[in-house]
């Protein structure tokens, strides 16, 4: 798997339910303190104390989870015997689960312990789940690709004369005794990078 980058970081906070919250103050967890980031390459999540920071491309799988058991979730990090996996909770509803190729540290400030995968419940676990796929981008590439076929669109529905209109504003020599088809293709050259700009339907 290979998330798609943000050019800014983006942060998603927890969300801090009013059964888990003090237990968490106890180990210094709060709001300011409990948070993952989303970077051009990197993810780093924050829980008090404990810290996990992995590249981008060491995350292998992403899936919602939950609901957690409280035992297993409510006051500290929370570390897996079965799996070694890490839990940093704040509620037992929801949360986003990671799986690395590599085993991250976390829970031990030596780094003796690895982790294959963390499990947090940031307050929009969709929103994480879905920037750590690429969902975003794909749905930002999916959007230029209808206004590019919605401006190209335009430009075939317009008349002879409405085309010969933009090449003579273009500059374009010779306009008036082209035919359509001609005017088409040679405005969709000239154009280029600026075809959604000047035809796009809604301008």
């Amino acid at each position: 798997m290979a998330p798609s980058p943000t050019d800014r970081p983006q942060r998603f906070p927890f969300a801090i339910d009013g059964t888990y919250r003090l237990p968490a103050r106890a180990f210094g967890v709060h709001h300011g303190t409990a948070w993952v980031e989303v970077g051009e390459h990197t993810l780093e999540a924050r829980f008090g104390p404990w810290r996990v920071r992995t590249p981008l491309s060491n995350i292998a799988g992403v899936e919602t989870s939950g609901p957690y058991a409280l035992a297993r979730t409510i006051g500290p990090a929370h570390l897996s015997f079965a799996d070694r996996g890490l839990t940093f909770a704040t509620n037992g509803d929801r949360g986003v689960c990671l799986r690395f190729t590599e085993p991250v540290t976390g829970i031990d400030p030596l780094g003796l312990l690895r982790h294959p995968g963390l499990t947090v419940t940031v307050a929009d676990p969709d929103g994480l789940a879905a920037l750590l796929r690429g969902d975003g981008a794909r749905n930002d590439d999916l959007e230029e690709e209808r206004e590019e076929q919605a401006a190209e669109d335009h430009l075939h529905t317009m008349t002879a004369a409405e085309l010969r209109a933009l090449a003579d504003e273009r500059g374009i020599a010779h306009a008036s005794s082209l035919k359509k088809a001609d005017l088409v293709e040679l405005l969709e050259t000239d154009l280029g990078d600026d075809l959604v700009e000047e035809l796009a339907p809604e301008r």
